[in-house]
């Protein structure tokens, strides 16, 4: 079987510069990110469209010229919410920002912010003028991390632009207390995790109500309800878009039969997996495999 594994805690580029940048652009409405979490920052830029990011204490709509900031640990998934979107991801350890020399920077601004003292703001209800100067800066680090110019000295810029971003918002006052964040630490107690790792780990079996209601030690009718309202949809939609989002990955990255990725993701009616793959990415397997530019890249 092809499995892919969406690595939990996964850490993003390498050990000597851990930044990873991103440019999500999706043409029909049906952006999908599974949710995860990881040790890193993650700081997120909409430049077109709008995007719905979700936790596991909020919801919220970034429309164009908002920007938002993930902090490390935070569960979270991306879904569309516009026909056409575009938005800049930039997913780093807090360590990449530490200095060498221990000075008053790093005593004052760095290390509460290492130790989770201060928490990244939500950031989505800056001004205006405030966001698209953090934006400009997010599009940029994302444009250098993809320059290939050995010339052009990208991680020093990089780090550069990451501390101004930080500046703005010392500068601002904007960092929150960690006991701001007493409500996101005491849902932890009825978390999701289990279940969207059993559903990572499993999605290639037949998976039933019973076994995702049991990983919280819920009756069925109550998963229901919390579920739906955490995520915004059933665990079911959930499920067979992470699915459908597993074997998009699979039609562009293999040669495997459309019928056998199917199978490898765990449908075994091909009709009903055509349905379900049209609903969600806007085409059937077969077209989805031939186009250049996918509308919505698979996220793994």
């Amino acid at each position: 079987m092809n499995k892919i594994h969406l690595q939990k805690e996964a850490q993003h580029g390498t050990p000597q510069f851990r930044f990873q940048a991103f440019s999500q652009r999706d043409t029909c409405g049906q952006y999908f990110a599974p949710y995860h979490w990881h040790d890193e920052a993650e700081f997120l830029y909409v430049t077109e469209g709008s995007i719905t990011l979700r936790t596991e204490t909020s919801t919220k709509i970034l429309s164009a010229g908002q920007v938002s900031f993930i902090n490390p640990g935070t569960a979270h998934a991306l879904f569309g919410n516009s026909v056409i979107s575009h938005h800049y991801a930039l997913v780093f350890g807090l360590e990449l920002l530490s200095f060498a020399q221990y000075d008053v920077c790093q005593n004052r601004y760095l290390e509460p912010l290492f130790s989770g003292k201060l928490m990244f703001p939500p950031g989505d209800s800056f001004d205006p003028d405030t966001s698209a100067k953090i934006g400009q800066f997010i599009a940029q680090a994302e444009q250098l991390y993809q320059n290939t110019d050995p010339a052009v000295p990208a991680p020093l810029s990089i780090k550069i632009i990451l501390l101004q971003i930080l500046e703005i918002l010392f500068s601002k006052q904007a960092f929150l207390s960690s006991g701001d964040n007493a409500r996101w630490k005491s849902s932890e107690e009825y978390s999701l995790r289990p279940v969207f790792e059993y559903i990572k780990q499993h999605y290639q079996e037949r998976i039933t109500l019973e076994q995702l209601s049991s990983r919280l030690h819920m009756n069925k009718n109550y998963f229901c309800k919390f579920f739906k309202q955490k995520v915004g949809k059933t665990s079911f939609s959930y499920l067979n878009e992470y699915r459908i989002n597993q074997a998009a990955a699979l039609l562009l990255t293999t040669n495997a039969p459309i019928t056998e990725i199917a199978m490898d993701t765990g449908f075994d009616n091909m009709s009903y997996f055509i349905r379900q793959f049209k609903h969600c990415k806007g085409c059937t397997p077969s077209a989805f495999r031939k186009m250049e530019h996918p509308g919505a890249v698979p996220i793994v």
